[in-house]
């Protein structure tokens, strides 16, 4: 889990980007204003919504799917696929925590796996 403000994570990055030390020339870019921009960063509002998040991550080089995870969001993309099959994902996320499954390397190797799997079935 992340523990740091969504806000914060975007101020750090803004601050530190070649690009956008300027609120007022990251506001422009992503299209919000600048008063907005502030308040987000200052953890007075709260994340934006999920096509601004995507835009925010993408003018600062970062992964977007990061960065909902900062904004306590699940894409919605995902949604979608849980609403296809809910009993299917909610079986697989229990078995996934019941395992702890929380590394980087274990969520590669299972992407691996599922590949595998899905090539072996196209055959």
């Amino acid at each position: 889990m992340k523990t740091k403000p969504f806000g914060q994570v975007i101020r750090e990055l803004r601050i530190n980007h070649k690009d956008y030390s300027s609120l007022r020339e990251f506001a422009r870019k992503v299209g919000l204003s600048p008063a907005y921009l502030s308040r987000i960063e200052n953890q007075k509002e709260p994340p934006p919504s999920e096509i601004v998040v995507e835009r925010l991550a993408e003018a600062l080089g970062a992964d977007k799917y990061e960065f909902f995870s900062y904004a306590g969001r699940v894409p919605t993309e995902f949604l979608e696929t849980f609403k296809k099959n809910p009993k299917g994902v909610a079986s697989f996320m229990r078995r996934v925590q019941e395992i702890g499954l929380e590394s980087d390397s274990d969520w590669k190797d299972i992407e691996s796996t599922i590949s595998k799997m899905k090539r072996k079935s196209q055959k």
